[in-house]
């Protein structure tokens, strides 16, 4: 059984620009190697997110047993500014985890690689770079 539309060449080559998919146009070896890459940013993330957590808990012990000294309020600030730069890491890379998430669902699902706003395929290129993109270049939406 094909993956591939009518109006989708069935070499292994990249499909053509206009094609919608509903299907991945990518081959089974072609999305195990997304899968491990995946996998390892994802084991990358959680490890990241281990050390990230792990020195928010061990500060809240330190800042238990300093509390009885004085502290001058620029290291005050300086330890503020730095929990709260963890705490976005923290939900930045939580972010992340979840698009690697629903990445490995649309390999599970055989709908990796296809853009979810135009259904057409996404290049491999760009999935190589990105990995756990759903969306074509043009769709990218830049945050200034």
């Amino acid at each position: 059984m094909s993956k591939k539309t009518s109006s989708v060449p069935k070499s292994p080559a990249e499909p053509q620009e206009e094609a919608k998919l509903v299907k991945t146009y990518l081959t089974d070896e072609e999305l195990e190697h997304f899968r491990q890459i995946l996998l390892k940013r994802r084991e990358e993330v959680l490890r990241d997110l281990d050390i990230l957590r792990s020195s928010l808990s061990e500060e809240s012990v330190e800042d238990s047993i300093n509390s009885n000294y004085s502290m001058h309020m620029a290291d005050h600030g300086t330890e503020t500014m730095d929990r709260e730069q963890r705490f976005m890491f923290i939900a930045r890379d939580e972010r992340y985890l979840h698009y690697i998430d629903q990445a490995m669902d649309r390999i599970r699902n055989k709908t990796y690689g296809i853009c979810v706003k135009s259904g057409k395929p996404i290049p491999k290129k760009r999935l190589e770079a990105v990995p756990h993109t759903s969306v074509r270049i043009e769709f990218k939406q830049t945050k200034k």
